[in-house]
């Protein structure tokens, strides 16, 4: 710890350093400390200006000291000062005289309950978000409550002794599910383990267990891979009745030989952004949005008398959920960024309740474009022509299955989910 002087530039001209106890170690540049500065009454703003910073050390003098931001150290300009200079030059001292002791500048902020209060200032900037911490929009649309529609098939019995079950009829739900399932499970695995195992195939396995047990080795036998045609004109009945090309191009068009999905088991190193935008799948499509009415509540909801629908412009992908009023249309479209990932852009007419604030904080949250069509023009609206398809196959699926008009909002979800992996020419 030396007593030191050096010339330096101030808004005032040139003056001479005083630095008292200061670190000297005859090489390269000399190290200051900015709490022994301040701690003399001198200010140090040792910020960079391109962070909104000042780069400036103003003294109890009244002198303005600028610093320099070199590989993003602060560094005071500073230069050896000759006697004749040290008499002419005024003086200004930046560290008090004395053994300097760093410990009077301890103070443990974490010990004190009101440290809060303490550190904000009025002019601190305030981040205001439109998602909470858990990532959900904050201004979502509270549900409306509607007139609940009752089944048109009546309640459902209570008493274990009054279910009818019929071993004859067909239920179209569990080919639904086999359908899914075999589209899914294209390839399926046969594991052939103890009981299960055939007669010549267990003695061949038997023999190359003992072989292991002798060697200290737990063995099993390997999975085997066998592939299993599908039947396509089986399903006809779960893809709307289309030809049996289409069902067959439709299989050829889908994977099905994803197995897991390979996640690592460290996610606690997870580093996750504070921006929603970098935290949600994107879909890498612009996505275009409609509205249809019906004329009766859906059945089972509470009053769900229309739908939000949402197209994707490259996959044709079709969502519809359900509403009671057309301002729940920002819940509908976080839903479907929750369930099939943020769009490109959201093309939509000029509708005031797709141009809600609340809309548009969500389109910037999750830099999202807006396209919209002009008003009262329905053919710019990709939607619209594709809902005209979809409308002509809910029509038939009404007819054919002759459903309750209240049941219009599930037969409108089923025939979406048989049409989205469907085969279409345009793609």
């Amino acid at each position: 710890m030396v007593y030191a002087t050096a010339k330096t530039l101030t808004d005032k001209g040139e003056v001479i350093l005083i630095l008292r106890n200061c670190a000297y170690h005859g090489v390269n540049r000399t190290l200051h400390s900015s709490g022994q500065i301040e701690h003399y009454q001198n200010k140090v703003y040792d910020g960079s200006v391109k962070a909104g910073g000042r780069q400036v050390t103003v003294t109890r003098d009244g002198y303005y000291t600028p610093i320099n931001i070199i590989r993003g150290l602060p560094c005071m300009q500073m230069e050896p000062n000759t006697a004749d200079e040290f008499n002419k030059l005024p003086h200004v001292v930046l560290t008090q005289g004395g053994e300097w002791d760093p410990s009077v500048l301890d103070h443990i902020l974490t010990d004190d309950e009101d440290w809060v209060s303490k550190v904000k200032r009025k002019g601190d900037p305030i981040y205001k978000s439109p998602f909470d911490l858990r990532g959900e929009h904050e201004n979502r649309e509270p549900p409306t409550i509607g007139n609940t529609i009752d089944s048109p098939a009546g309640p459902l019995n209570e008493g274990p002794d009054d279910i009818e079950v019929n071993f004859h009829k067909v239920d179209a739900t569990m080919d639904i599910y086999e359908a899914y399932h075999q589209v899914a499970n294209l390839n399926q695995i046969y594991v052939y383990e103890g009981e299960g195992m055939p007669d010549d195939e267990s003695d061949k396995h038997a023999d190359v267990l003992d072989d292991d047990k002798e060697d200290g080795i737990e063995a099993y036998p390997p999975a085997e891979t066998k592939p299993k045609p599908i039947n396509c004109s089986k399903h006809r009945a779960q893809f709307l009745h289309v030809p049996i090309e289409k069902i067959r191009r439709t299989f050829q068009a889908t994977t099905q030989n994803a197995a897991h999905v390979i996640c690592g088991g460290k996610i606690q190193q997870t580093l996750k952004s504070p921006n929603p935008a970098l935290n949600t799948p994107r879909r890498n499509e612009g996505v275009a949005t409609d509205a249809m009415f019906a004329d009766v509540a859906a059945v089972d909801i509470p009053g769900h008398t229309c739908a939000q629908m949402f197209v994707g412009r490259s996959s044709l992908l079709a969502d519809a959920c359900g509403m009671v009023s057309t301002n729940e249309f920002v819940n509908t479209f976080l839903d479907c960024i929750r369930d099939r990932g943020a769009t490109d852009k959201l093309i939509s007419d000029h509708a005031n309740y797709e141009m809600l604030s609340r809309v548009e904080d969500t389109l910037r949250a999750l830099m999202i474009g807006h396209l919209k069509s002009d008003p009262y023009y329905q053919h710019q609206n990709f939607a619209g022509h594709r809902w005209g398809h979809i409308k002509s196959n809910l029509e038939w699926l009404v007819a054919f299955l002759a459903i309750d008009p209240y049941c219009w909002l599930l037969a409108l979800n089923y025939v979406c989910t048989v049409m989205n992996p469907t085969a279409e020419r345009s793609l």
